[in-house]
């Protein structure tokens, strides 16, 4: 069971904490950031390369000018080159874009996973809360039974009442408390969920109420259109098709010459046998231009053809599983909101039922298993309500999630390392 005496954790609360905690987060985090060093290392293609080399070692040396034998000196050597590359058939520029796109992407998938495993903690912040609801059902539903018992137990030991009814009274009252031991369980294993995506055992969980539901878009055409302009699986996806367009781009480079300006000076000791000094400066534009090299590139162009319409598709998936999402939160939304009201009724009719059985009971109106029966329709009315209460709340969130929303819903700023679209659905609240 949770403290009462601990401080309330709001969900928004709880979903802070998991943005700020959550390792599935931290780690799509740190991968985004790792990306974001590619481009860097794109970019350094437009930069000069500069290398010294420095040797020293002994070299025994054979050749005309140390003929009619050998000769063995210490060999020293000493060389700064650079080179600046002037032009590499678009290589660099296509890296660089790749690596940008690949790390907008990246950026998307940090919200993305900011926005699903938000929803996981809010998912496992409204299970404790139902459990919770359960548990005290159950509860409820024990202590009646408990009083039903006593009454007929007393009812027997005067001789007013009879063995069959005081043994049927105990077999519900032994269902009622292994309802009651199961909920138990179930909470706590809602405890141990819970603990596994936001960090922390839960504090006084509060119930969030169905605010979310009054910011729900006024039709399904306009969650769609959310959802296409703004959720981050379907940027990102996007952001993958611009990145492998633009490998492709890179792929025809090795079709064009490179040519690079080079400089370079040498200063060396003894070389080759012949005692001395030697220097030497060069200044040089090269032109590499690669004739034939086995079709390797033309095979690696058309794989990176092959390659960026993959990553077509993969958006047109994301397209298609994001409407499909959309449109079973807006279903499941709307069927709970109707279901909702109707089963407040529900209970309520069978809480006054109970009352009234209680009472025509106690004047021999009514039998010991119509008055049980009460007992276990209120408990089973109960249930039915809360679990769709809460199935309707998560339905909101759900809704928002599923349109790349969730985190603007609960007034939450999204990782640093996330990438966002602005909203422009304003019409649409």
């Amino acid at each position: 069971m949770l403290s009462q005496t601990a401080s309330a954790q709001t969900l928004t609360e709880a979903v802070d904490k998991t943005i700020q905690s959550n390792p599935n987060i931290l780690a799509e985090s740190n991968r985004s950031l790792s990306v974001d060093k590619t481009v860097d290392q794109a970019r350094a293609g437009y930069f000069p390369t500069v290398d010294l080399n420095l040797g020293i070692g002994r070299e025994r040396a054979e050749n005309n000018s140390t003929a009619p034998g050998h000769r063995t000196l210490t060999r020293g050597e000493a060389g700064l080159s650079a080179s600046q590359m002037l032009y590499d058939g678009f290589a660099t520029k296509s890296s660089i874009e790749q690596s940008q796109s690949l790390a907008e992407s990246a950026g998307y998938g940090v919200t993305d996973t900011a926005e699903t495993t938000s929803l996981r903690a809010v998912e496992v912040y409204l299970d404790v809360l139902r459990r919770q609801d359960l548990l005290k059902l159950t509860e409820d539903n024990l202590e009646g039974h408990e009083k039903i018992f006593s009454q007929i137990e007393q009812r027997s030991n005067s001789g007013v009442g009879n063995s069959a009814d005081l043994e049927q009274t105990r077999g519900r009252l032994a269902l009622s408390q292994a309802n009651q031991a199961s909920n138990e369980g179930n909470l706590e294993d809602a405890i141990s969920s819970y603990h596994r995506v936001v960090g922390n055992m839960p504090e006084s969980t509060v119930d969030p109420g169905l605010e979310c539901c009054d910011k729900a878009p006024a039709t399904l055409e306009d969650a769609l259109a959310i959802a296409y302009h703004q959720h981050p699986a379907l940027r990102s996806a996007m952001a993958q098709h611009e990145a492998a367009l633009a490998q492709e781009q890179g792929a025809e480079a090795p079709f064009h010459p490179r040519v690079d300006l080079e400089l370079s000076t040498r200063a060396d000791n003894d070389l080759d046998g012949t005692k001395g000094h030697e220097k030497e400066i060069l200044a040089m534009i090269r032109l590499r231009y690669n004739l034939l090299n086995g079709g390797a590139d033309k095979a690696r162009l058309e794989q990176t053809s092959f390659l960026s319409e993959q990553a077509r598709e993969e958006a047109n998936i994301a397209i298609r599983d994001i409407e499909r999402d959309v449109r079973l939160a807006w279903n499941a939304l709307d069927n709970f909101a109707h279901q909702l009201p109707i089963l407040e009724q529900r209970l309520n009719s069978a809480k006054q039922t109970r009352e009234a059985y209680q009472q025509q009971f106690n004047l021999g109106q009514r039998t010991l298993l119509d008055l049980l029966d009460t007992e276990n329709e209120v408990l089973t009315a109960g249930n039915a309500y809360t679990n769709t209460y809460y199935n309707h709340l998560y339905a909101c969130y759900w809704l928002a999630e599923t349109m790349g929303k969730l985190l603007e819903r609960l007034e939450l700023e999204a990782p640093d390392e996330a990438l966002t679209v602005a909203s422009d659905d304003t019409s649409a609240e």
